[in-house]
């Protein structure tokens, strides 16, 4: 067993994310038995609000350099790490900080890997979509999986419901993936085809959202938002 008695989520300090995670777990006492602190960017924001508001800690670092504030990290003596939207590269010198640390990601992995894939899950129109849980490795949506869950998707959803629906998965499996954590659990590893999704501009997602719109009403195979796959 690890012991997991304090942890470190780590996000932007104004996005909406970590701000629906965080208040979903509040609303469901999951985490009342541990210490939670929030690393993030800076001292204002919709999550900074958030987290003053309900005496979770604070902890301002270098978003460009986090590897600076690694003495800082290292004196709170957090056992687990949890990253709800830092879009930079965390290395591995931060994560050994930690007894074990756990990324949360808005897409299905392998597939939909990248940064707001719930824009390429709207213009795409899949069946379904979801969150996953995994490790974190230095690489970017890579590490085994610890927990996923999907839901159907419907075409009245708009990109914003989609992102609040994934926030939403992603607070109902992190206790458990947190619990599994705690039991050593290693994981499954990523198998299969993965895709990499390019970032969208609006006007991107909105024409291709509507050109798949209007091949779905005439039979046609729909078209996909730039990505790169290969095989695992």
């Amino acid at each position: 067993m690890i012991e997991i008695k304090k942890i470190h989520f780590i996000g932007l300090s104004n996005v909406l994310k970590p701000k629906i995670v965080l208040e979903n777990l509040q609303e469901m006492k999951s985490l009342k038995d541990k210490k939670v602190e929030y690393i993030t960017d800076k001292d204002e924001g919709m999550v900074v609000d958030f987290c003053k508001k309900n005496d979770i800690n604070i902890i301002l670092v270098d978003h460009e350099n986090l590897d600076s504030n690694i003495n800082e990290l290292k004196e709170k003596n957090a056992d687990l790490l949890i990253c709800l939207g830092w879009n930079r590269r965390i290395t591995r010198n931060v994560l050994d900080i930690y007894k074990k640390a756990i990324n949360c990601h808005g897409g299905l992995l392998p597939d939909y890997r990248g940064n707001r894939v719930y824009m390429s899950v709207y213009a795409n129109i899949p069946e379904e979509y979801g969150a996953t849980i995994h490790y974190m490795t230095e690489n970017y949506d890579d590490g085994n999986i610890i927990k996923q869950a999907k839901i159907k998707l419907f075409l009245e959803e708009t990109p914003l419901v989609i992102h609040r629906r994934i926030c939403e998965l992603t607070a109902l499996i992190l206790p458990e993936s947190i619990r599994l954590v705690e039991e050593e659990y290693t994981g499954e590893i990523q198998k299969g085809k993965a895709r990499f999704f390019k970032p969208l501009s609006r006007k991107m997602m909105d024409t291709i959202r509507n050109e798949n719109i209007e091949r779905i009403r005439l039979g046609q195979k729909k078209i996909i938002t730039p990505h790169k796959e290969w095989d695992l």
